[in-house]
């Protein structure tokens, strides 16, 4: 009765329209569709972008609300559409769905995710380097995985987005209903509430062409060359892993199951794949799908009233239902992940994969922002996501449609009871699948690590931020100068405030390899944190500055004869120092970590791993206050002294197998030497104060510099140079993007 409904309703269809006037049929063929809209928006955002640079970004704005409008009814929908979907259902109906089509959806699901993980293996290794972030001082959003998943409140889950603990509510709700009676007394308004959703939606929708005009020529205008290379690697990822699952893993595994042949399987249902790649949708398939299951059955003489009903039911109602297709907004994930450096490990991609398949019973633009957040990745990426999916989202749509259509041909064979698996099928496809991928995975990394520039860059911008490895002549024969007696009030002994002003010499003590802190550039200028702001100090003293280097000096008596004045260079306050020095109130606080070679990582990656090895031996420049502590925890660790944090990245023999110190530090070191990386607990981050130090008892000068300080700190100074040598920005230099309103037609400066 379906199939002669729907029939005489593509007949009727089409005599309208062989019936209509010439001249509407002339109106409709010059009509163009919205996705050919939107294709044209996409392309002159582009245009745009290229076109007037970056002075387009803030269109940006306009992609944001978009996204936003476009997230509005999709948790409203999620609710009504699940229960009317389910309520509808027979008992029976939903029981065998539940146990047969449910054991093939999770089978493909299982699948499916272990294949995306693969594609990482097609990113081409590059070094991304960063500078110490201020997110890894932020308490890591802890979410309970009972509210989760458990909606004990469906109104907290509401409002906290919590797609997973939704969907159980809106499936136990459809359940239920499946036994009531009189249910449409319910379900008929929700069929009209979800109506009114699609029409919000649909209303939505006709803004997509500014939407998507404005994330484009704001991405178009901002993006860097380099960082559209790395993009393709999110397409080709993307595009390889569609073929993979749509023309492999999924006729596969039903072919296994089933008596069908492959050619039969993939070439019955090419025009709806056609169908769907062209459009960008699946829904207007879903026709085209049930026919092409029907025809599968007839075609080998097995089909039946019964698999004709059960094709009708499986559609429906697995379209409902995350499929491979939403699933690849995973390897987008991936992609975040590789192109702001990190790599996702596998245990660390399931939980998040299994997260993430959970929300897509919602929808990417709640999943997509939830997984980057997930694996701490800038969300501002989400942007990124949706200006390429104009490109994927075709490809998304092959998929899904082909996974559709294997559940309703699975489906089907398991609810008629002619499924069986083929054991050499299995065989066969068990064989076949390690060559499919090994020869996709590598052929693709090779050709991206042809076509992507990795060229490590980070190095430099440190270098040339202002270090090299190799100290100025001046610096490593430094000679003590002589200070003249007329220019100290008391001969041996600590310079007061009006001594300094007095001899218009400042005479500062300091770490010449101390990266940032104070360290010498690959031009052989002495830079860092601590050098400009005594270089300010001296500004506002109106006198010159002395650098003296620690290096093989006594640095207390240096103060002590007032030779030395201030030492500075990340200092860090311990109980054996305050005992010898007077310290500032702290300039900063810093944070422990350890710096090992990468290929060492796993061998310190617990508490157990470390206490089952031999000795450990940790290099330090000076004695840091948690020693103590690591040393009652890992009797194994044995801590040596090292003249400077520099001689423990130029040791070639692996004399040391790692390094105590600051994150701050750490990060810029790992930047010079990028087979290093910093090791450091996120959950149990501990800091430790850094300060200036004058001579133990120069009071006068040691009130001055804290009061100075903190007149630097309240004007925004210490902020200032804060967010350039130990968070990195403007490292590089900012230069204007290339556009062809400013470098080609020259009508901006």
């Amino acid at each position: 009765m379906a199939e002669t409904t729907q029939d005489a309703a593509q007949k009727s269809a089409a005599e309208t329209e062989d019936n209509q006037p010439d001249n509407n049929s002339v109106k409709e063929k010059k009509k163009l569709s919205m996705s050919s809209i939107v294709l044209i928006a996409f392309g002159l955002g582009i245009v745009a972008g290229l076109f007037f640079g970056e002075t387009v970004a803030w269109m940006g704005v306009i992609g944001d609300a978009f996204i936003k409008l476009l997230q509005m009814t999709i948790i409203p929908f999620i609710i009504v559409s699940l229960i009317t979907s389910l309520g509808r259902l027979s008992f029976e109906q939903a029981k065998s769905l539940g146990a047969n089509v449910g054991k093939l959806m999770l089978i493909i699901w299982g699948l499916g995710l272990l294949a995306i993980y693969t594609i990482k293996f097609t990113f081409p290794e590059w070094q991304a380097g960063a500078f110490f972030s201020l997110t890894v001082l932020e308490d890591p959003q802890k979410v309970n995985l009972l509210d989760l998943y458990i909606p004990a409140n469906p109104f907290y889950s509401l409002s906290n987005s919590y797609i997973p603990a939704i969907v159980v509510f809106c499936v136990a709700t459809g359940i239920a209903l499946i036994s009531i009676d009189n249910k449409e007394s319910l379900l008929t308004p929700l069929d009209l509430l979800g109506s009114a959703f699609n029409k919000v939606t649909a209303a939505i929708v006709k803004l997509m062409p500014l939407g998507i005009f404005a994330m484009t020529a704001a991405t178009a205008g901002t993006m860097e060359l380099a960082e559209f290379q790395r993009l393709q690697v999110y397409f080709i990822g993307h595009i390889v892993m569609t073929i993979i699952l749509t023309f492999f893993v999924l006729p596969a595994v039903v072919a296994i199951i089933t008596p069908f042949k492959y050619q039969d399987i993939v070439g019955i249902a090419k025009d709806a794949m056609i169908t769907a790649f062209a459009a960008g949708n699946i829904f207007i398939i879903l026709p085209i799908l049930i026919e092409r299951t029907k025809e599968l059955y007839a075609k080998y003489d097995i089909a039946s009233k019964d698999t004709d009903n059960y094709a009708n039911i499986i559609i429906p109602v697995v379209f409902s239902f995350p499929n491979l297709g939403k699933l690849l907004t995973v390897v987008f994930v991936l992609f975040a992940a590789w192109f702001s450096g990190q790599d996702v490990d596998l245990i660390t991609y399931l939980p998040m994969a299994f997260n993430g398949l959970i929300s897509l019973f919602g929808s990417v633009y709640l999943t997509i922002p939830m997984l980057l957040d997930d694996l701490e990745l800038p969300t501002d990426l989400f942007q990124l996501y949706v200006v390429s999916s104009l490109f994927t989202s075709r490809f998304t749509s092959l998929l899904a449609a082909m996974n559709i259509f294997i559940l309703a041909v699975g489906g089907v064979a398991m609810l008629a009871g002619i499924a069986k698996i083929s054991k050499a099928k299995l065989i066969f496809y068990s064989v076949l699948t390690p060559i499919v991928f090994g020869a996709s995975i590598g052929v693709s990394a090779i050709f991206l690590s042809g076509i992507v520039n990795t060229e490590y860059k980070m190095d430099s911008v440190v270098a040339n931020m202002k270090s090299s490895q190799v100290l100025p002549e001046i610096v490593s024969k430094y000679n003590w100068l002589p200070v003249p007696t007329d220019q100290v009030t008391e001969k041996d002994k600590p310079r007061s405030l009006a001594d300094i002003k007095t001899s218009k010499v400042l005479r500062i003590g300091y770490n010449p390899t101390q990266v940032p802190f104070s360290y010498f550039n690959a031009k052989q200028e002495l830079v860092g944190f601590d050098i400009d702001l005594v270089n300010r100090l001296a500004q506002e003293l109106e006198v010159s500055l002395e650098f003296i280097p620690f290096m093989n000096i006594d640095v207390e008596k240096a103060m002590n004869q007032g030779k030395v004045d201030i030492a500075i260079s990340g200092l860090q306050m311990t109980s054996e120092r305050i005992q010898h020095y007077a310290f500032t109130n702290p300039v900063l606080n810093l944070h422990y970590s350890l710096v090992v070679k990468d290929h060492r990582v796993d061998e310190f990656e617990s508490r157990e791993v470390i206490q089952k090895q031999d000795v450990i031996r940790i290099a330090t420049v000076g004695e840091y206050e948690i020693q103590r502590e690591l040393k009652q925890r890992y009797p194994n660790l044995k801590f040596e002294v090292i003249d400077s944090d520099n001689q423990f990245f130029t040791d070639k023999t692996d004399k040391w197998d790692g390094l105590l110190i600051s994150l701050e530090a750490g990060k810029a070191w790992s930047m010079l030497h990028p087979e290093y990386t910093t090791l450091f607990n996120s959950k149990e981050l501990k800091s430790y104060p850094s300060a200036y130090a004058v001579a133990k008892h120069n009071y006068e000068l040691l009130n001055f510099m804290n009061a100075w300080l903190a007149l630097q700190k309240s004007s925004g100074e210490l902020d200032k140079h804060y967010n350039y040598w130990i968070l990195g920005e403007n490292a590089v230099p900012k230069t204007p993007r290339w556009s062809i309103i400013k470098d080609v037609l020259g009508w901006v400066e």
